[in-house]
């Protein structure tokens, strides 16, 4: 039996959440885990959370049906956290999560103090989805269960471009490719396919961002103003911090986008040895060496002169990782 089998075997009404403003790999896990435990325990009863989709992502539902509202008043004997660092980013469902009887933890971002019950944190796996993909049994894996953790990998590590990929990372992928996934379509659907107007307002971030070439980094600012003004929304910029991090001129990129309510998030992501976590935990936030995040309010411009500082600090420290 599988860990995960053998973790779900004495309950009966579970429910899966994951992080506030899902990306690939946490909608990918949510719906992976989802489609594994409706076949492989049809006795069980799970319901599945999630909010705020992009369209990108919108095929993973396609035999899922997800709760968009925080569960109060739902009694779970089992509530499972994929892909949230923490347990103030959990978004729809955090009510049920926090209300459930027993709660477990599966998650890959090593600043993930273990928040749940009981905890399965793997910080050297490419993204929840490779972790998850270990605690399933691969002959009971469906071919949906294999696309959703597909799409979750190939989201997290760049189509296997970015350093988090290992050798467990491709073994796990060939897995999912043997259950007849089809890649090429997922990866048309999820990472090259994108709309004009999501195009045009990447077009203008990169023409206004602001490059410190002696630095080797990079920033781009999209208030919401910019946002309305091509017609789309904080959902619709998920690949423009990826673009940013492509200019050859930088190591270390970072997005600054800003939320309907006036909030903004903060992405950061590096093709080098600076660990972004560091920086990004300057305002609370965190994530990976290569890849984070974090939350602010005010102005953007500051916020980025303050990473840019920080990004520098941690060049000069040598060792960026043990700081």
């Amino acid at each position: 039996m599988s860990i995960l089998d053998e973790l779900v075997k004495d309950h009966h009404k579970i429910a899966i959440v994951g992080h506030v403003r899902p990306d690939g790999d946490c909608l990918g896990s949510i719906t992976g885990t989802y489609r594994y435990l409706t076949e492989n325990h049809p006795d069980l009863s799970v319901t599945a959370y999630s909010a705020d989709v992009p369209e990108y992502l919108r095929f993973l539902l396609s035999d899922v049906s997800i709760r968009e509202t925080d569960g109060a008043g739902e009694r779970y004997d089992l509530v499972i956290s994929v892909d949230a660092s923490d347990r103030e980013r959990i978004g729809a469902g955090s009510a049920a999560f926090s209300e459930a009887s027993e709660t477990l933890v599966i998650d890959h971002h090593e600043t993930n103090p273990g928040f749940g019950d009981r905890n399965i944190i793997y910080p050297d796996a490419s993204s929840t989805a490779e972790v998850l993909v270990g605690l399933m049994d691969p002959d009971r894996l469906s071919r949906s269960s294999a696309t959703k953790l597909y799409t979750g990998i190939i989201q997290d590590t760049g189509v296997f471009r970015y350093s988090c990929t290992s050798a467990d990372t491709l073994n796990a992928a060939a897995m999912l490719l043997g259950k007849g996934v089809d890649f090429s379509g997922i990866i048309e659907e999820s990472v090259i396919n994108q709309p004009y107007r999501e195009m045009r307002i990447m077009g203008r971030v990169l023409e206004d961002s602001v490059l410190y070439a002696d630095e080797q980094f990079i920033y781009g600012i999209a208030p919401t103003a910019l946002q309305k003004e091509f017609g789309v929304t904080s959902h619709d910029l998920g690949n423009v911090v990826v673009e940013l991090n492509a200019v050859k001129e930088a190591n270390v990129a970072l997005f600054l986008y800003q939320f309907e309510d006036g909030s903004w998030k903060g992405s950061l992501r590096a093709k080098c040895d600076v660990n972004v976590a560091k920086a990004a935990s300057c305002f609370g936030g965190g994530g990976h060496k290569r890849a984070a995040g974090f939350s602010f309010e005010g102005d953007p411009a500051a916020v980025a002169e303050t990473v840019r500082k920080r990004i520098g600090e941690l060049r000069r420290a040598g060792n960026s990782d043990s700081e």
